[in-house]
């Protein structure tokens, strides 16, 4: 078809054929203009115009940036990545023992200054190398490093002493041609023979000197070992123990009873002490629902029989709004009523779970339409008891009965949560397992505080890192028993190579027991290392002990270490070689390695300069 436009003559086109066309030309006009780009570039680097002869062009700034991937093969990939290993596990091994150093970390706490640490994990994170190669040798020492943390809380310097130790004494098989893929099934195999062979050993931890034992080993203070066992004595394993800055020098413990809520009142209308905005019940009833509240007829009855019996009355709602909240607020205030009303904490099922603990710790009756009870219907024999109640705008604390009512029942709901608990870590669901935590601790009823008092910000961190360390290994050790430390419990189970070896059907297989026997010599070498001693003198010695005997580093004797206070919690044990055995198998069995490579840049002048991609 021909249509006429402006006295021009067009080829009507189909609009696919048009719009094919406008993209052919859009290309075009990129590649001219890559192509101009390109040369410009070029004549910046050489220093002469395009198309001209030995013409110099003005000086002006152009720098090209070329990223890329490095690859590398065999023994290359596995030295680089050792080397890694080596460079952050050197620096980590020198605190390990009583008798361990500090590490200066520059610029890595949140205002950047310096840091003087003892912790393992910390060193590690802060650690960036400049070779990328290397540098995921240092991460794959940190995985090592955190899991052992978030598993036992303590044994980061450990487990990765051992991930050094299994590493380089591996490498020297695997460049010897033995098979990576029958040693790094034998040294998982291995491994777990050795863990559970130190859970059936460990003795269980139930004392007080026992708890002090324990965190004084892992702090290195025998007074940071004195406050947390007083800390955990009072608030049991499963207690919540918090460790914040002090205001003063000296450090303290402070416990607080009661349940914590995270809500407040639903009104500031129920505050009664208009200078702390608190409103404080003493000996109250308690009316848990996850109903909202619009009503003041839903709860007359409820009103009517608190009344009766003159007691004090806490609301716990979903919400409280409306003629309710009116009723509420004006009964309050006329002296009819001791009430106040706080909002339900959490969404949905958390929501409901919570309340039900809350049930549990007061001895309520859990006012829900889904067990077909509503607000209306309810009874004094549906409230529950407490000692006291603090409601404040955002928070509430509440206090369980003094004569301990309702202690058989938190019991039982604690070891049920410690239940789902351990299918939740088993199944790796951290976030759900992290939630069942906190109930447990809720439902204890009592925190306790460590105030750290100290001179400087550096000294403040120093001793968080320890009583952290120490507060994880105590309770790791109440929770699966404790074995001998100082490196003995590792030194001890050399004595069954031949056992271990039983177990394992292949023979390349069981040449990985010998890697792992070698290396779990390496802590005990290096806490004497540390101790100006000389490592492998004091391992042969310790070797032939019996159970429970070892060097003391800190006495520099061979001693009973379980009577002497020398002792480290199972879990630490176990979690740092089984974490250690995973990510050293890993690393044996790696054939290449895709790094990102550097950063090049051309200057003005033409000349090029390598910065470190890190």
């Amino acid at each position: 078809e021909i249509l006429s436009v402006t006295g021009v003559q067009t080829c009507a086109l189909p609009i696919s054929a048009l719009r094919h066309r406008r993209e052919l030309d859009e290309r075009r006009h990129t590649m001219r203009l890559i192509t101009t780009l390109w040369m410009a570039t070029a004549s910046g680097v050489v220093g002469y115009a395009p198309g001209l002869t030995r013409a110099p062009v003005g000086r002006r700034s152009v720098a090209v940036t070329m990223e890329g991937r490095e690859i590398k093969y065999g023994d290359a990939a596995r030295n680089s990545l050792a080397r890694g290993v080596d460079k952050v596990a050197n620096a980590v091994k020198v605190t390990l023992g009583p008798k361990g150093r500090n590490v200066v970390l520059g610029g890595g706490s949140r205002n950047g200054a310096p840091e003087v640490v003892n912790d393992g994990v910390t060193i590690a994170a802060d650690i960036k190398l400049g070779d990328n190669c290397e540098n995921i040798g240092a991460n794959l020492v940190l995985q090592s490093a955190a899991k052992t943390d978030s598993r036992a809380g303590d044994g980061t310097t450990t487990s990765t002493v051992l991930t050094q130790a299994l590493v380089n004494e591996g490498l020297r098989f695997v460049s010897n041609g033995h098979n990576a893929v029958a040693l790094q099934r034998g040294l998982l195999k291995s491994s777990a023979w050795i863990v559970k062979k130190i859970r059936e050993m460990a003795t269980p931890v139930t004392s007080y000197e026992q708890y002090k034992y324990i965190a004084s080993l892992s702090a290195a203070s025998e007074e940071y070992g004195t406050v947390i066992a007083d800390a955990i004595t009072r608030v049991g394993a499963d207690g919540a123990i918090v460790v914040a800055p002090a205001q003063g020098l000296e450090d303290e413990l402070v416990f607080t009873e009661g349940m914590g809520i995270e809500t407040g009142y639903v009104s500031p209308l129920f505050v009664k002490e208009q200078e702390t905005s608190t409103n404080t019940l003493a000996n109250p009833r308690v009316f848990v629902t996850d109903e909202k509240i619009t009503m003041l007829e839903e709860i007359l009855p409820l009103l009517e029989a608190v009344l009766d019996s003159k007691e004090p009355l806490l609301i716990i709602a979903a919400d409280i709004t409306g003629e309710a909240l009116s009723g509420l607020v004006l009964n309050l205030n006329r002296g009819v009523l001791d009430v106040c009303a706080v909002r339900a904490p959490g969404l949905g099922d958390v929501r409901r779970a919570f309340l039900e603990d809350i049930c549990t710790f007061t001895g309520a009756n859990f006012i829900t339409q889904e067990l077909g009870r509503r607000p209306s219907n309810v009874s004094l024999a549906d409230l529950g008891y407490l000692e006291r109640a603090v409601a404040e705008k955002d928070k509430t604390l509440i206090v369980g009965c003094a004569d301990g009512r309702f202690n058989e029942e938190v019991e039982e709901r604690v070891e049920s949560l410690k239940a789902q608990l351990a299918e939740k870590l088993a199944a790796a669901k951290e976030f759900e397992a992290q939630r069942l935590e906190q109930r447990i601790t809720k439902l204890r009823g009592i925190v306790a505080r460590i105030l750290l008092g100290a001179a400087t910000e550096t000294e403040l961190e120093d001793k968080r890192l320890r009583y952290e360390d120490a507060i994880n290994a105590l309770k790791g050790g109440i929770a699966e028993g404790m074995v001998p430390g100082g490196g003995s419990c590792y030194a001890f189970m050399t004595r069954y190579t031949d056992e271990i070896k039983a177990s394992l059907p292949d023979e390349e297989e069981r040449l990985a027991t010998d890697i792992l026997v070698q290396a779990m010599g390496e802590p005990c070498s290096q806490i004497a290392r540390n101790a100006g001693l000389l490592g492998p003198m004091v391992l042969e010695k310790v070797k032939g002990q019996e159970w429970g005997y070892g060097f003391n580093a800190n006495t520099q004797e061979y001693e009973n270490l379980l009577e002497a206070g020398v002792c480290d919690p199972a879990s630490v044990t176990t979690w740092a070689l089984d974490n250690a055995a995973s990510i050293a198998a890993s690393l044996l069995n790696t054939e290449a390695i895709v790094a990102e490579t550097e950063v090049e840049e051309i200057d003005e002048i033409g000349r090029a300069s390598c910065r470190e991609r890190v």
